[in-house]
């Protein structure tokens, strides 16, 4: 194992993905003492990793965003240039194509997975923060009087992570109820602007996810939906704050904060989740919370059901490719967790029987835009 070693960790998108693709790249110093890590990222995930002790060089990558083949082009470029000498290893750690195969409930475990060599560091998100992105979020805080408010709520309320549709609207609504609990502000946190009358709901637009990660030391809960500021704020550099989670559990990539915590022997008692979209119901468990947290969540913690949606629809990905390999993989994978279930056999003999159908239906459709 040569101390001069020159490793490329594939980890493209999204910024959740990324964070959790921080401990591979701890990981591989550890392995690889003295190597040089060239960490390859789309351009519009880049500053996730920004200013990461473990990473030597970033290579920006231009890709859009779930498409397979332009993956699979890229990957085949990656490998031939591990097998010419320009790079010692290759891992590629990115959610897509034959690393669905890895999935197992959770995200981060896939990911993990996928480095394919035991991971011993510490799970949780490496992010290094700059002065200037801390200056900026204690300015923001001193600007909208954070500290005169005794409950302080950062509001993750357009996620990208395809966990929970909210509309703006309703997530206002949302944070007008919050906020007439006196000493309670409630800051909108995304890249969406939003304009209120009432001083106590903030817009945090302005902020950068790196610098609300760092907002995060001066907000006393978070109300999430699994998404990037939900994920930046287990970092390193972030106060991990008790949250209140609204998830649908029926989403195909179901990652709720609870399986992830579990699996990793985080501490789960600071969080509570939702399966239901009810505002009404969303605005008493953050009240309960901010008086009692641990009250609230017996009261309102709802458990996540496991299903195996999430196969049927990878069966189906690698069959397009013929990877009947990686579906194999996928069935130890899960059957080391969960056992032999039959609801894991019933979506695996679902995604077979469907492929035919679904590949004449998604040509169809294909066809039909163009």
């Amino acid at each position: 194992m040569a101390n001069s070693a020159k490793i490329l960790l594939v980890q493209l998108y999204s910024n959740g993905d990324c964070l959790y693709a921080t401990a591979v790249a701890k990981q591989i110093k550890l392995d690889y003492p003295g190597c040089h890590l060239t960490w390859a990222i789309a351009s519009f995930c880049k500053s996730i990793i920004a200013h990461n002790p473990f990473v030597d060089a970033v290579l920006e990558v231009d890709i859009t965003k779930n498409d397979v083949a332009a993956f699979r082009r890229l990957r085949k470029r990656f490998l031939a240039q591990e097998k010419d000498g320009a790079y010692d290893h290759v891992f590629i750690t990115h959610n897509m194509d034959t690393n669905h195969s890895y999935y197992d409930g959770s995200i981060r475990s896939s990911i993990l997975k996928a480095y394919q060599h035991p991971i011993t560091v510490p799970v949780t998100p490496v992010l290094q923060l700059t002065a200037d992105e801390i200056n900026a979020a204690n300015s923001f805080a001193a600007e909208k009087r954070l500290g005169h408010y005794r409950h302080v709520v950062l509001f993750e309320f357009a996620p990208q992570s395809g966990q929970l549709n909210i509309t703006k609207e309703s997530s206002i609504s949302i944070a007008e109820a919050i906020v007439k609990h006196p000493g309670t502000a409630i800051i909108l946190s995304s890249a969406n602007k939003v304009n209120h009358s009432n001083p106590a709901i903030i817009d945090g637009s302005s902020l950068s996810l790196r610098e609300t990660a760092a907002l995060t030391h001066h907000c006393s809960l978070l109300l999430g939906c699994s998404s990037g500021i939900t994920w930046i704020s287990t970092a390193d550099a972030a106060k991990l704050l008790p949250m209140v989670q609204i998830l649908n559990a029926q989403t195909t990539w179901v990652n709720p904060i609870s399986r992830d915590f579990e699996r990793f022997n985080l501490p789960v008692q600071n969080v509570i989740e939702l399966l239901e979209f009810n505002s009404e119901k969303i605005v008493l468990c953050v009240l309960a919370a901010l008086n009692d947290f641990a009250a609230a969540r017996q009261l309102y913690n709802q458990p996540i059901p496991l299903h195996f949606k999430t196969t049927r629809s990878i069966v189906y990905n690698l069959l397009c490719y013929l990877e009947f390999g990686a579906i194999l993989r996928h069935v130890k994978v899960n059957r080391q967790v969960y056992g032999n279930r039959l609801a894991f056999y019933k979506e695996l003999v679902l995604g077979f029987i469907m492929f035919p159908f679904t590949l004449v239906k998604n040509i169809f459709r294909k066809h039909l835009f163009k």
